[in-house]
């Protein structure tokens, strides 16, 4: 018996000892969990973080929302084994047959596995995992939803820095903080403040043309843009937000693609295009912007032009900014019925200029179509309009590469020249002709002209088309 005794005793010692470590390693597991939560939802709350995989975009929340529901969804299984298991007969066959037949998976095997089937999910499509977890909370934090307010596009000073912006000392530029700062301080209007930090952005930051010739791609943090003065789209999307979180301005960080025609492939050296080929050159960055209460559209690195400053995408409606801007999330269209990828591509492109004339192209309905030997476009466009509408198209290569296109530019020659379209202008609608002289792609280009005191009218870029043809 005492032997007895002095065994039972060791091991209630030992039951004791390590029921005591498995408290411990709960509670420093618990804290540590609980210390992850606090960490990130402080860093949310400040100024947030996101994870770049290839070509998709992981947000700190999305990322940990994901790991919780993978874990969550494996402590489920455990402990429903475990309930199952508990509940069966305490026999020695079903004992017996349970330690043959279906000896349970240990925890950590468990998880392990759960974990490796995300990991070869996310392999094959991270999209699969990311995207409804990024649209969930997207949803759950922003609440996008189409403008309820009207902006004050198209802007009657568009072609104006706003004075807070033109006037502004160099004191005042000390850092990001101290620009927003001066911006609030001096203008009380939602929509102009809006402006002013769309102004700065545009004015004091140039588009780093190196990043495109030569593939290096600088940090593009709000603030080395800030201090360098140069950014390519996302550096100048990171400035935005930074300027809004500083005068407490709900702005966002957007990522999609534009149209294929529309990327800057012509400042891109062919060579570089080439041995970079699985590259999408349509991904872009872009912002939207909480102004009195309504979501709005920005995109500065495209207000801001070679030589000229415009404000076509300051807060344009959402159905012009889809022409050409597809974000990733489609709650960020802030449409009510979003577009497709497919969709996207198909819709004829039409410039910001066409929707502020009030022009529309009744025909084709299709950003391409296949014709003979003659394309007719017709657009529509208000019974007091004044200005004509004219068009040109030329012929697109069959190739995008070839050794000529790798050749230094001084030795390369143009293979096609533009020609002219013929136009028949009536009171409500203009009835464009192009008369194609071979098969091929083209493309058209359309445009709206002005009559000034000078010879030559200026000419507005207002639409796009293409046409594959096939001549007889």
């Amino acid at each position: 018996m005492p032997r007895n005794l002095e065994s039972e005793f060791a091991k209630a010692v030992r039951k004791l000892n390590r029921r005591k470590q498995l408290v411990w390693l709960r509670s420093g597991a618990l804290f540590l969990l609980l210390s992850a939560v606090a960490g990130l939802i402080w860093l949310l709350l400040k100024n947030g973080f996101s994870i770049q995989v290839e070509n998709f975009t992981i947000s700190s929340i999305a990322l940990f929302l994901c790991v919780v529901g993978l874990l969550s969804i494996a402590v489920f299984i455990y402990r429903s084994k475990r309930q199952s298991e508990s509940r069966s007969p305490d026999s020695t066959f079903s004992n017996s047959f349970r330690s043959k037949e279906r000896r349970p998976i240990k925890r950590k095997y468990l998880i392990g596995y759960s974990i490796l089937i995300a990991v070869f999910i996310f392999q094959a499509n991270p999209a699969f995992l990311v995207d409804p977890v990024n649209h969930f909370v997207t949803r759950l934090v922003h609440s996008p939803a189409p403008p309820n307010a009207k902006s004050p596009w198209y802007w009657a000073n568009a072609q104006t820095l706003h004075p807070a912006v033109a006037n502004m000392p160099p004191e005042a530029e000390k850092s990001i903080q101290s620009v927003a700062r001066y911006i609030a301080d001096r203008e009380p209007d939602p929509y102009l403040r809006i402006k002013a930090l769309h102004d700065y952005v545009v004015s004091r930051v140039e588009y780093d043309l190196d990043v495109l010739k030569t593939g290096n791609r600088p940090l593009q943090d709000a603030q080395t843009v800030f201090a360098t003065h140069k950014a390519v789209c996302e550096g100048y999307a990171n400035l935005f937000v930074s300027l809004g979180q500083a005068i407490d301005i709900e702005a966002v960080y957007l990522e999609g693609r534009i149209r294929r025609d529309l990327a800057p492939l012509d400042l891109i050296p062919a060579s570089l295009r080439a041995l970079n080929s699985g590259y999408d050159w349509t991904l872009h960055a872009w912002n939207a912007v909480k102004v009195a209460g309504s979501w709005q559209l920005v995109d500065t690195t495209w207000d801001d032009g070679a030589n000229s400053y415009s404000t076509n995408y300051l807060l344009p409606l959402p159905q012009v900014m889809i022409v050409s801007h597809l974000p990733n999330n489609p709650d960020w269209q802030l449409l009510n019925d979003p577009k497709s990828q497919d969709a996207f591509e198909d819709q004829p492109i039409l410039t910001p200029e066409a929707f502020i004339d009030g022009l529309t192209i009744a025909s084709p309905t299709k950003y391409e179509t296949a014709v003979q030997d003659v394309a007719v476009i017709n657009v529509q466009h208000p019974s007091n309009y004044s200005k004509k509408i004219a068009a040109l198209f030329i012929q697109t290569a069959e190739t995008e590469f070839s050794l000529e296109s790798l050749l230094p530019t001084d030795t390369q020659t143009d293979k096609f020249e533009p020609q002219q379209c013929q136009s028949q202008q009536a009171l409500s609608e203009t009835e464009i002709s192009c008369r194609f002289p071979a098969s091929g792609d083209y493309q058209v280009l359309m445009f709206s002209l002005e009559e000034a005191s000078s010879p030559e009218p200026r000419a507005t870029p207002i639409a796009q088309l293409r046409f594959q043809a096939s001549v007889n």
